[in-house]
């Protein structure tokens, strides 16, 4: 049974750590951030800013 919960608590550590570096769902990875376009008429999405360097929506 001490086997069990070890095998789980390393588990959720793997898991919990993959799943920091996942970006949301419409952002794509770049450069260690998560980037979207930034719509022609319109803000970028609610969390994110807008970055001139990059000229793309970051998340924040």
């Amino acid at each position: 049974m001490k086997l069990l919960w070890f095998c789980l608590f390393l588990l959720s550590l793997l898991l919990g750590a993959y799943g920091e570096d996942v970006c949301h769902q419409g952002y794509t990875p770049k450069e260690g951030k998560c980037v979207t376009q930034r719509p022609v008429h319109g803000a970028c999405p609610v969390g994110s800013k807008y970055s001139v360097d990059w000229n793309l929506c970051v998340a924040e």
